[in-house]
């Protein structure tokens, strides 16, 4: 069934597209029962289809399994993470039903340079603390990435979407699953290969640290504008991903504190091991390098822009206020302030003083 603006879906009055993806396309559309708008999320037949033998890796059938995973999702009621409604069938069509996010994603706001640290913060504890919420029942998203992340309404509330139906996913090819989401610009790749964990990009067994992996890549694309792990092609940042080291977040910007770059590093172990072991340690660590900076214990730098200009403007002006200590300036002192290196111009003393000045020193001397 094809949908498109002013068409009808059961009691839903389908709207406008707001994207489409691996797991199908979300419209937006209102429920003339409830007379609210939603979101409908349309699973591509092939997802809903159970008889196909393809499709039953597993004894449980993909939307039988998609629709217990869905129920799970439904339950879970935190202020981060998108509330699902219903989980639905029309006309042979499956879809779900749920809240209707409107704003701006992650991908749309994050900066080249990285947004500002308490943003920043601000973002990463309200992200753990949804992935706090889901791990303790037992979902795990297996997605999380700056498209499937939206800041809402006037209050930009993080709310995270897609939470748990990344499951779905789990073994199909990787060349299909990155042409959900185009992510154009030289030097990238498509869908969401960037944010996956060493153990889920080998296709091995993953579980809730495999997330904050994800969160670790998260947090360094919106501190710094750039990805920890980049390649030409899906191999290559897969490769990537299994055998890089990426640089510290506060070797691409400054001003960022090293304690921020000691969360984010831990973040990205590849061995699970390693890692943060639960998101709740995770949170707890933001929220306490936030109250550090709220309090002034440590400043927060304002800008990436800066970044060594800032660090070199500091060494400048220290050097000039050493300079003025140092001796008195007159004449073109306020020159001399603004450009310390500057040497000025010394006097000649003639031979004759200094002659002098020794036979006084000698004369002192033997009246000692």
């Amino acid at each position: 069934m094809l949908l498109s603006s002013g068409a009808r879906l059961g009691h839903y009055t389908i709207l406008a597209p707001l994207g489409a993806g691996g797991m199908g396309e979300v419209w937006a559309a209102e429920d003339t029962r409830l007379k609210r708008k939603v979101a409908l999320k349309v699973l591509p037949a092939v997802t809903a289809d159970d008889t196909d033998p393809s499709t039953l890796r597993e004894p449980l059938g993909r939307l039988a399994r998609f629709q217990r995973e869905a129920e799970a999702v439904a339950a879970l009621t935190h202020p981060n993470i998108v509330t699902i409604y219903s989980v639905e069938e029309e006309s042979g069509v499956h879809f779900l039903t749920m809240e209707l996010v409107e704003g701006q994603s992650l991908d749309q706001v994050v900066t080249r340079g990285g947004l500002p640290l308490r943003q920043v913060l601000d973002i990463g504890v309200a992200l753990a603390d949804a992935l706090v919420a889901s791990h303790e029942v037992g979902i795990i998203h297996r997605d999380l990435k700056p498209g499937n992340v939206m800041l809402a309404g006037r209050e930009r509330r993080v709310k995270v979407l897609d939470f748990g139906l990344a499951k779905l996913r789990e073994g199909a090819a990787i060349e299909e699953e990155t042409r959900a989401t185009p992510i154009t610009g030289e030097g990238r790749i498509l869908g969401t290969v960037a944010y996956m964990s060493p153990e889920q990009a080998e296709g091995k067994h993953v579980d809730a640290r495999s997330d904050l992996f994800s969160l670790g890549v998260v947090l360094f694309e919106l501190s710094t504008g750039d990805r920890p792990f980049k390649g030409d092609t899906s191999l290559s940042v897969l490769s990537a991903i299994l055998k890089d080291t990426p640089k510290s977040v506060t070797a691409l910007r400054a001003d960022l504190p090293r304690e921020f770059a000691r969360i984010v590093r831990r973040c990205l172990q590849k061995d699970p091991e390693e890692r943060y072991q639960t998101a709740k340690d995770v949170r707890a660590d933001l929220k306490e390098l936030r109250a550090e900076v709220d309090s002034g214990e440590l400043e927060a730098a304002p800008a990436a822009a800066g970044g060594m200009a800032a660090v070199a403007g500091t060494a400048l002006g220290s050097a000039s206020a050493e300079l003025r200590a140092a001796r008195p300036v007159s004449g073109i002192g306020s020159g001399e302030a603004a450009l310390p290196h500057v040497q000025p111009a010394r006097r000649r003393v003639p031979r004759w003083a200094l002659g002098l000045g020794v036979l006084l020193v000698a004369a002192g001397a033997i009246a000692v």
